[in-house]
């Protein structure tokens, strides 16, 4: 339940965050293949900023949490 309920929370954050920082409110297209390939333009542009503001910010070689070392 615990991870059900988290990977929930994460879906909605992403899509929220599509639709206000990139003004999405409705598909253009109608079709399941027209959908989805709207669905993976978005993702991708989605992701290509989030790099963006990354490699603006100089935190390209950093990690959330610290390596494990391993033997």
């Amino acid at each position: 339940t615990q991870l059900r309920m988290n990977r929930s929370i994460q879906a909605e954050g992403s899509f929220a965050n599509v639709k206000e920082d990139m003004n999405f409110r409705r598909y253009l297209y109608k079709g399941t293949k027209n959908v989805l390939a709207q669905s993976v333009l978005l993702a991708i542009g989605f992701d290509i900023n989030k790099l963006h503001h990354k490699i603006m910010a100089g935190r390209t070689g950093t990690h959330l949490f610290e390596l494990k070392k391993t033997a």
